[in-house]
């Protein structure tokens, strides 16, 4: 397998008509640290080659008047959050890690803490530029909020997983940092914290984020955050306490909590799970699958039944998602793991994607529940866009209907 680093846009368009014309299939990457140990037999990627986005990574734009910035696809999104935050304004998505160039968190749709609360990339991205399969660079949506031509095309493009294009530029709308940002925080030696954020989410307060990650020692960390000036907070701090009573401590946004390794809401913006799997020694082989599944059905889940098996777990209740970790590497044992957790997921729509795993993880092993809804659209567009077949993409090689 070889490596190609890219400079510019011309050079990328060049090298991919090179393969077309050759239908030798490559995978897209931006730093590398986004490829997928799950890959399927049918794709052999040991025997593609990678382009990879790293050097493609300039300001194309940004007008902090207008709250608008475009960069290329290469830059990592830590670079982008603290070039906005020179400004006080953000992106108020939740990379998984702040190595991730942008490309890549909009190719696998990254979200977390903030998704329901906040908005996510759907709600963020304005515009975006691609190479297809027939190397023709395709520029849909525009550079303000108000121009919506080609939006649909945006909308593909997220979570397309590097089946439908190569992305070489993105163009963001963006927001001021909150106002202030501080947390709630408590611990919790059983789940007892489910049923207190399912009355609290009745009450729709105005939250920023919701994060409880469990601990090594089976406890849990639960975060509520909220943004405003002393009043506002007041307000919500109050309402929260009608519901946990003093269950909760108050920390500004930063501190950590104390006596653990990892506090719900750190690093939201710039890459959260790096420090949730570091505080749970996980490693690169371990055991780690996320399920995106209803509120309400995160509020029933099993946990205990879980936990009981050394089950580590973040979880956001409001953006609809889990994340099951597990020390193991033991390729047998992590099928286990997996089969039990597709027996929890009740809901037809639950759905499951890896982190890590073990070398010989596929996709395949993820059934029906690693399947987007419109699936046959998705496959069918691909070969519409990429009629060579030479963009490495495991996930559209499942023979699962949806």
């Amino acid at each position: 397998m070889t490596i190609m680093e890219t400079t510019s846009l011309e050079e990328t368009q060049k090298w991919i008509e090179s393969r077309i014309a050759t239908q030798q299939q490559f995978r897209i990457c931006g730093t590398g640290s986004r490829i997928a140990p799950a890959v399927s037999e049918k794709s052999k990627p040991e025997d593609s080659d990678t382009l990879a986005l790293k050097k493609l990574n300039t300001v194309c734009f940004f007008d902090p008047d207008d709250m608008v910035v475009g960069i290329e696809a290469g830059m990592s999104i830590s670079s982008l959050q603290q070039l906005l935050a020179e400004k006080k304004m953000v992106l108020p998505v939740n990379p998984w890690f702040p190595d991730s160039c942008v490309g890549s968190v909009v190719s696998c749709n990254d979200f977390g803490a903030n998704r329901m609360d906040m908005g996510g990339l759907r709600d963020s991205i304005i515009g975006i530029e691609y190479i297809n399969g027939k190397a023709e660079i395709v520029q849909a949506g525009g550079k303000v909020v108000k121009n919506v031509s080609g939006y649909d095309l945006t909308r593909m493009m997220l979570g397309s997983q590097g089946g439908l294009g190569v992305i070489t530029a993105v163009n963001f709308k963006v927001t001021p940092l909150p106002v202030e940002p501080h947390g709630m925080f408590g611990k919790f030696q059983d789940e007892s914290w489910i049923k207190l954020l399912e009355d609290l989410h009745k009450q729709r307060i105005p939250l920023d984020w919701i994060q409880a990650v469990s601990t090594s020692d089976l406890n849990w960390i639960l975060g509520l955050g909220y943004s405003g000036n002393q009043l506002n907070r007041k307000r919500i701090e109050s309402e929260i306490g009608t519901v946990f009573g003093s269950a909760l401590d108050i920390l500004p946004d930063g501190e950590s909590f104390p006596g653990q390794n990892y506090t719900p809401g750190e690093q939201r913006f710039t890459g959260f799970l790096a420090g949730i799997r570091d505080s749970a020694a996980m490693q690169p082989s371990s055991f780690h699958v996320m399920a995106t599944l209803p509120t309400n059905e995160i509020f029933n889940f099993p946990f205990e039944t879980f936990r009981r098996e050394n089950f580590l777990f973040a979880v956001h209740p409001a953006g609809g998602d889990i994340h099951f970790m597990q020390q193991s590497s033991d390729r047998t044992e992590q099928l286990q793991y997996l089969e039990k957790i597709k027996t929890a997921l009740i809901h037809t729509d639950s759905k499951l994607r890896w982190v890590s795993g073990a070398a010989e993880s596929s996709f395949e092993e993820l059934g029906n529940f690693g399947v987007a809804n419109g699936y046959s659209l998705a496959k069918r567009l691909k070969k519409h866009l990429d009629p060579a077949g030479v963009f490495v993409a495991p996930y559209y090689n499942l023979d699962f209907e949806k």
